[in-house]
């Protein structure tokens, strides 16, 4: 490796590495040079340190466990290349402080620009154990916090030429085991995805007219109200306990062939004060590794007026089969979708399409591109607090030729 020159692009200061095997690596810098103080620690003698790690391919995953003291400020865990400047391809530093985790890449004692977005909760608490989970594809390292998907980091510099695998700072009981994975992440106890319950004990092909069974919000009253105990940002609102509902991100199992015409899914929950965005995916698998086959993937992104307000949404869908995306539809849409209000989302399976409701109101549908037969499993994230998520019936109203939920555009009552 030979080190190149300093280039200004864009008001960023990139350092040009130039490889043996002439692979040029551009490396965004740190534009605040105090911001180093933050990678030095008293003790500079790693905790953990092994170069028994084999080659590295696309595949290998490495899981770091330990625990957290009480009085932890931070600790990283570094893939090291073993040459005279000791370059960094992948730094992992959660701030405990800063409720957050960087990543970052250093080359030649420059340190590169920090990546500290997810939209995954921080879930590293002090006295806790962790398991962190990093896995090597040719695009990036995946990394997984106690069994939660928590962000990709584009390679910045050849993962082939990691040697030493290396802990630092405020952490113990530090462990590291190397496997060959198919899938990621590795699911723990904690983040096991969830049997979705079925509410369909009588498969009744009618039901009276005055029947709204299926339109009812089951939410608590307590649990919709903003206070200090249950506040957004409460860290009790990562407790898995039946008065704060479920935690994010959520994972529901459904069995095969559960959703199909005549059926609904029925997501219940609050939205954020400030929301940025949420979806919904109806996929097949709970990987995030290799992609999943994504039957529907529903994608509600809030806008702001000039005076700041929430205002409509930007409503996308999609599909995700055959190795990529499909042509992404977008709509701004009144949702009834409001910060800091609840909601009941029903995603309504009907003869050709995927239908959405908020609040019994019709909003959007999406063709079928996959038949919705092969979805077994439910994955939400973003901006909401969810209180429950059933699996209903859509029956048909007695003596009229319509369904509970149907689209007003496409049917007239008799």
């Amino acid at each position: 490796m030979h080190f190149g020159t300093t280039n200004f692009i864009s008001n960023e200061v990139y350092v040009t590495i130039i490889q043996s095997d002439g692979y040029n690596c551009f490396i965004p810098t740190v534009e605040n040079t105090g911001c180093a103080s933050f990678y030095e620690y008293s003790d500079a003698q790693p905790k953990f340190q092994t170069d028994q790690i084999g080659e590295l391919v696309e595949g290998v995953s490495f899981t770091f466990t330990g625990k957290i003291p009480i009085n932890c400020e931070r600790f990283s865990i570094n893939f090291v290349y073993n040459n005279e400047a000791r370059d960094i391809a992948l730094h992992i530093n959660p701030r405990l402080p800063q409720n957050y985790i960087v990543r970052n890449t250093k080359v030649y004692d420059v340190w590169g620009r920090e990546e500290v977005s997810s939209a995954l909760p921080f879930l590293l608490r002090r006295g806790d154990k962790f398991a962190i989970q990093v896995l090597i594809t040719s695009a990036c390292y995946m990394i997984s916090v106690n069994g939660h998907h928590f962000a990709e980091y584009a390679h910045r510099l050849p993962y082939g030429n990691v040697k030493i695998l290396e802990v630092k700072g405020d952490v113990e009981e530090i462990g590291m085991e190397r496997t060959i994975v198919q899938s990621y992440p590795r699911r723990l106890a904690e983040s096991a995805a969830r049997s979705i319950d079925a509410h369909l004990d009588s498969e009744e092909d009618e039901v009276d007219c005055n029947v709204n069974k299926n339109i009812t919000n089951t939410i608590p009253h307590e649990w919709c109200l903003i206070n200090s105990k249950l506040s957004d940002n409460s860290p009790k609102n990562n407790c898995n306990t039946s008065d704060l509902g479920l935690t994010l991100p959520y994972y529901g199992t459904l069995l095969p062939k559960s959703l199909k015409e005549g059926r609904c899914l029925k997501i219940e929950g609050r939205v954020r004060l400030l929301p940025h965005s949420f979806y919904i995916n109806l996929q097949q698998g709970q990987n995030i590794w290799p992609h999943p086959i994504i039957a529907f993937h529903l994608n509600p992104r809030f806008s702001q007026t000039s005076n700041g307000a929430i205002g409509k949404a930007i409503v996308c869908r999609n599909a995700w089969y055959n190795g990529g995306w499909a042509q992404e539809e977008r709509s701004e849409l009144d949702t009834n979708l409001r910060p800091g209000r609840t909601f009941c989302l029903a995603i309504v399976c009907s003869h050709d399409s995927f239908e959405v409701y908020v609040n019994n109101q019709f909003i959007t549908e999406f063709k079928y591109q996959i038949k919705p037969d092969m979805i077994d499993t439910v994955y939400i994230q973003g901006d909401v607090k969810l209180w429950k998520v059933t699996l209903e019936l859509n029956p048909i109203i007695k003596g009229k030729n319509i369904r509970i939920y149907h689209n007003p555009l496409y049917t007239e009552e008799s």
